[in-house]
């Protein structure tokens, strides 16, 4: 795979496995560099493929996430001008996915048959039909 610059992209799974291993236990915590839905996908990705889609951005409380989210057009189009829109039923493993949850939508990675991300208490594990929308790394 090339990615936007063209050098070879890595696939590290066991890399991503260990993140997502490493955060099981992880209360949900707003920052850029800690454990909302979007660090934690962009961990994921990071450790995946070596592609940061949050590189440039920063928040450090719920506030300051709103703020870049809204800079950036609103949840979807924020996460679509960092990552490829895909059709849900195209995403891969380590594939990004939004679900809708009570207090909003959640951005989480998909495992298989399975979503991940970011809990109040511990990280959720989410049933795959569950996600409305899915972005992928994989042509960036």
């Amino acid at each position: 795979m090339l990615n936007d610059v063209g050098a070879a992209r890595r696939w590290d799974t066991a890399a991503a496995l260990a993140v997502i291993e490493g955060r099981l236990a992880m209360p949900f915590v707003w920052g850029s560099d800690a454990n909302d839905c979007v660090s934690a996908t962009a961990a994921v990705i990071r450790a995946h493929s070596g592609h940061d889609p949050i590189a440039g951005l920063f928040w450090s409380d719920e506030a300051q996430a709103r703020a870049v989210i809204a800079s950036l057009g609103g949840f979807e189009a924020a996460i679509s001008s960092r990552l490829s829109p895909i059709e849900a039923a195209m995403a891969q493993r380590f594939d990004a996915a939004m679900v809708m949850m009570p207090e909003g939508p959640l951005l989480a990675i998909v495992e298989g048959d399975s979503l991940v991300g970011p809990g109040r208490r511990k990280q959720l594990r989410l049933p795959r039909h569950r996600m409305v929308r899915a972005w992928t790394v994989r042509g960036r």
